[in-house]
This record gives C-alpha cells, structure tokens and sequence, in this order.
C-alpha cells in the first residue's frame, strides 16, 4: 500500500518508453499517411470549389441544422408586397408616425412599422412588405423593374466602335440587309425628339464619315424600298455606288417561270412567254408565289399534273388579286 501512494519516480528509460507509445507502433506510419492525405483531399476540394465560407456565410455541410431551419422557414409568415402612400405624422416619434399602405386586392390601410424597420428606411411612393394579418411594414422594397427594359440596358459599353474593330483587322466586309429598316428618311414625330430609329441612323453616318481613311474596310447596304432611305445616307462619300437589280423584262420572266416549274409535274405545251406577258412588273419571288399556289390549285382538283388554266388561275389570284399587296416599288413600275 505504501508502495502505490509513493511510486517510485521515473528515470530516463521509462520515459523514453512511454514516448515510443504512439509513434512506432505496427500501424502508426500508415495511419499519418492517411491523415496527410485527407487533408491534402480537403483542401483540394476547397480549392476547385473556389467557394469560402466567408464570400458566401455558408458553414461547412457537417454544420448544417436543415431541421432548425425548415422549422424556422415555418414559424415565419410570408410577407405581401405593398405600396406606402403616406406618411402620417413624419419627423415624430415612432410610436405616433403612420402609414398608409395600398394592398392589391385588399385596399388601404394606416399601419406602423415592424420591430426590425427604422422609421428612416421608408418613404412615401416605395414598395414594402407587410405581413398578413396586421399589415405591419416589415421591410423596405426596392422600386420594380420592368424585365423588358432590364434586357435592353447595357451592361458593359464596348471602348472600341465597328469601324475600329474593323480597321484591326486586314480585311472585312460590312454588310447591312434591310438597310432601310435603319436608314429611313428622317421626320418630326411631333414629340418634340429623335426616335431611337434617326438616333441608329445618325450614329450610322457619322461611322461612315471622317478623315481617317477606311482602309481594306468595304461596307455593304442591301434594301428593296431606294425610295425610302435618307438623303443624307446616300449622298457621295458614304455610299459611292449604288448597283440596282431591276425588274425582270418579259424573257426573264419566262425563264424563271421554267426554273421553278421544272420540279413540278406539269402539262406540257403551256405557254411560259403569255404567262410572263399577264405578270408585268413582278418580282422573280412574286413568279414564285404563281407557280407554288398553281400547284395548289392542283391539289385542290385531286389532279397530279398541273395544267395552264391553273397558272392563269394562280396569275388571276397572286398578280391582280394581291395587287396592293405587292412588293414592287412605285419607281420601279414601267410599262
């Protein structure tokens, strides 16, 4: 018994001994590699996650409560959006200032604020959330955006215009197709402005103008309405020349008419030269339109070949039929 109250003290080999305990056992090299090596993982994990805790606030997952929280999400009310439109007794203490909210679909009402709003943080005209029962303003909301006008501003503003991203380069082609979309002579709209169509075209022309030379830079305009677009767009120096496609006269008529019928099972001996006489003034797209809605005619009948009459039918219904719907220019009209 004396013996265990008075041990014996420990000399140099019985320490020694109890240090080799823990770290020369039979497993104790392979356990510290497994250490190292989860956490090496762990932080390579981390690193491709490129997510902290601090930027986000969120805690690891072995951290997470899910059913403190789902318990929370309950107990709490969801709010309804409403607008203050009054402030009653501003500048006063908390406890005597009111506010006039307009619920959809509920009406006006003269409530107070929460516990966790500042009477500061509110204004008439703004959104608020009040709760659903006493319609107390809760939080303060922050003015609605229409998300149409939100896909039209522009987030980032390019430093460099088409022409100098153009200029970089050792050759390129600008081409604008329906140039008269963009390019229509200007006029007072009687607001008293420019609308956004002038202010494109203005900004059109001043890229086409200026002192610097284009370079290897060539701009093509494509439209079908000449007549329509702005003086100042076609004037020399900005546009230089101008390549007009024209009508087809009575032969090319007949040829296109064989083009687009040479897929068709038609009769023979129709007489393409009389049928490119009855479509004067037509475009080689409107000739289309003939020989597709002959077709039709076709069909209709239960027939598997089309004949003349059809033609002259399609020529009655798409020529003189869409006459004011045609898309030939005024200008372009000859005899």
């Amino acid at each position: 018994m004396e013996d265990e109250k008075n041990p014996p003290p420990l000399d140099e080999g019985d320490i020694a001994l109890l240090k080799s305990y823990g770290e020369s056992g039979p497993y104790i090299t392979e356990i510290n590699k497994a250490e190292k090596d989860i956490k090496e993982t762990v932080k390579k994990i981390k690193d491709l996650s490129g997510i902290k805790e601090s930027d986000t606030g969120l805690a690891l997952p072995s951290r997470w409560d899910l059913p403190s929280d789902q318990q929370m999400l309950k107990e709490e009310q969801s709010l309804r959006v409403a607008r203050c439109t009054k402030i009653i007794n501003p500048n006063t203490a908390e406890e005597q200032a009111r506010y006039v909210v307009t619920v959809r679909g509920a009406g006006k009402f003269v409530v107070g604020l929460g516990d966790k709003v500042s009477p500061t943080d509110i204004e008439e005209g703004m959104r608020v959330g009040v709760d659903q029962t006493k319609f107390q303003i809760q939080i303060p909301l922050p003015p609605r955006i229409d998300p149409s006008i939100t896909m039209m501003t522009v987030e980032e503003k390019p430093d460099v215009t088409y022409n100098d991203l153009a200029r970089s380069k050792k050759a390129c082609i600008l081409f604008f197709d329906e140039v008269d979309a963009i390019g229509g002579a200007r006029f007072d709209d009687g607001a008293g402005g420019d609308n956004e169509v002038q202010r494109t075209m203005l900004e059109l022309i001043n890229q086409l103008d200026g002192f610097d030379p284009r370079g290897n830079i060539k701009v093509i305009m494509a439209t079908n309405r000449p007549d329509t677009l702005d003086p100042a767009l076609l004037r020399p120096g900005r546009l230089d020349r101008k390549v007009e496609f024209g009508l087809p006269d009575m032969e090319s008529r007949a040829q296109i008419l064989k083009i687009h019928t040479r897929t068709m099972n038609c009769d023979r001996g129709i007489r393409f030269e009389l049928l490119a006489r009855l479509c004067p003034n037509t475009t080689g797209a409107e000739i289309r339109s003939v020989c597709t809605e002959a077709g039709m005619f076709a069909i209709r009948a239960r027939r598997k070949t089309v004949t003349e009459k059809d033609f002259l039918d399609a020529v009655n219904k798409v020529i003189k039929g869409y006459k004011k719907f045609s898309s030939t220019a005024k200008y372009m009209v000859y005899n």
